[in-house]
């Protein structure tokens, strides 16, 4: 008997770059846009500096202590739209979904370690 399935990317991933003794991106969060092959960091408000010019996105994340997390995600690259025309549906397309799909990581995150102090 065949068993079809059909695969499906997921909207977003995590890239790591974890290869032989070294990982490239430790201590980064990078994400990959699968549908626009565009490649999003996620970065703490007041640890960076970004180039003037770079489309980015300001987001905060409260985490399960109540506490505000200022965060901004910055795009690094798009395969298939222009940075300079279309920026502003990169933001609305991209990077907006990209910080909803990271805050919920966060959350999901926050609550196994939460369960994990209760075993």
């Amino acid at each position: 008997m065949n068993n079809i399935q059909e695969l499906n990317l997921p909207e977003f991933a995590f890239l790591d770059a974890n290869v032989c003794d070294k990982n490239e991106l430790q201590g980064r969060t990078v994400i990959l846009h699968v549908r626009s092959a565009s490649v999003v960091e996620i970065f703490d408000r007041e640890d960076v500096f970004l180039k003037q010019g770079t489309i980015s996105f300001k987001f905060s994340y409260t985490n399960s202590f109540g506490i505000r997390e200022p965060m901004i995600a910055a795009l690094h690259y798009c395969a298939t739209l222009d940075v300079n025309t279309d920026g502003n549906l990169i933001k609305e397309l991209i990077l907006k979904p990209c910080a909803k799909w990271y805050c919920n990581y966060c959350e999901w995150e926050d609550n196994n370690i939460i369960n994990e102090s209760y075993e």
